[in-house]
């Protein structure tokens, strides 16, 4: 058994810079999801917390041969260390730069890998029968409840979604690494980080991907299936997912069919083949 393709993609899911980061080097893999701040933060480069916070988590694992989630949380606590050299308010979990992650890193040798994972960045493994296995179920839909209201919303007619929900989003972020987890400089972090060794025995691909390359689902209560994510990777690789997503959010400009923040989220996903 041996790698035998790497496949990457990454798309910015407007005309802001792509916030969203992987890193793909010898046998480990990653993929990080920005999230921005609520104050609007920029530095002197123009660039926003939520692009830092997921290039800092990436140069962590890029630099480093410390196990997987040794390397979270020292990248945790760098992003810490940056805000407070920025003197960002870290009392105020608005202000926080936050990203998630998922990472992989491959043993050959042993025929496994290990891995490791916070919030909805995913990692998906594909088996020679063409079945799957997410490697996390549940814990990482944090969005669940404002789309649930978003949805209600939209059925009803409600006109500019987004500003009448701003007061949900923000308690949402206040409960970060309490009710759902984030790499954001809290210590608390670490209790929502995931991590294990999986096995390597008739698996054909392992997929990482941030929440922007999910397909959009008309019910946000309905069950995650990612079946369809499956098909079209099985029949034309990551870009066939890309296509199928930015598909439908061009259909539902308006995000009222398909609950969700915007139109179109940066994407960006890993795959690792192997023979």
């Amino acid at each position: 058994m041996k790698i035998l393709n790497v496949e990457t993609v990454t798309e910015a899911g407007g005309v802001k810079e792509n916030e969203d980061a992987f890193f793909s080097e010898g046998n480990r893999f990653g993929v990080f999801d920005g999230a921005s701040s609520l104050d609007g933060y920029l530095n002197d480069d123009g660039k926003t917390g939520a692009y830092l916070a997921s290039h800092i988590v990436r140069d962590a694992f890029a630099q480093t041969s410390a196990s997987l989630s040794e390397t979270a949380d020292t990248a945790n606590r760098q992003i810490q260390s940056a805000m407070l050299e920025k003197q960002i308010d870290v009392t105020r979990k608005e202000s926080l730069w936050s990203t998630t992650m998922a990472a992989v890193e491959i043993d050959m040798e042993n025929a496994e890998s290990n891995w490791v994972q916070i919030a909805d960045s995913l990692i998906l493994y594909i088996y020679n029968d063409g079945t799957y296995k997410l490697l996390i179920e549940d814990d990482y839909n944090h969005d669940r409840e404002v789309m649930g209201l978003w949805k209600e919303m939209a059925d009803n007619g409600t006109e500019n979604i987004r500003e009448q929900l701003q007061e949900q989003v923000v308690l949402l972020r206040q409960t970060a690494n309490s009710k759902y987890g984030v790499l954001n400089g809290e210590p608390e972090a670490v209790n929502f980080i995931r991590s294990g060794k999986e096995s390597l025995k008739n698996v054909s691909h392992i997929l990482l991907f941030t929440d922007g390359m999910m397909i959009p689902e008309e019910d946000p209560n309905a069950e995650e299936d990612f079946s369809k994510t499956v098909e079209l990777f099985l029949e034309g690789g990551l870009t066939k997912v890309r296509e199928y997503v930015r598909e439908i959010e061009n259909s539902d400009p308006e995000c009222r069919k398909y609950p969700r923040y915007k139109k179109s989220d940066d994407l960006t996903a890993v795959a690792i083949s192997f023979e």
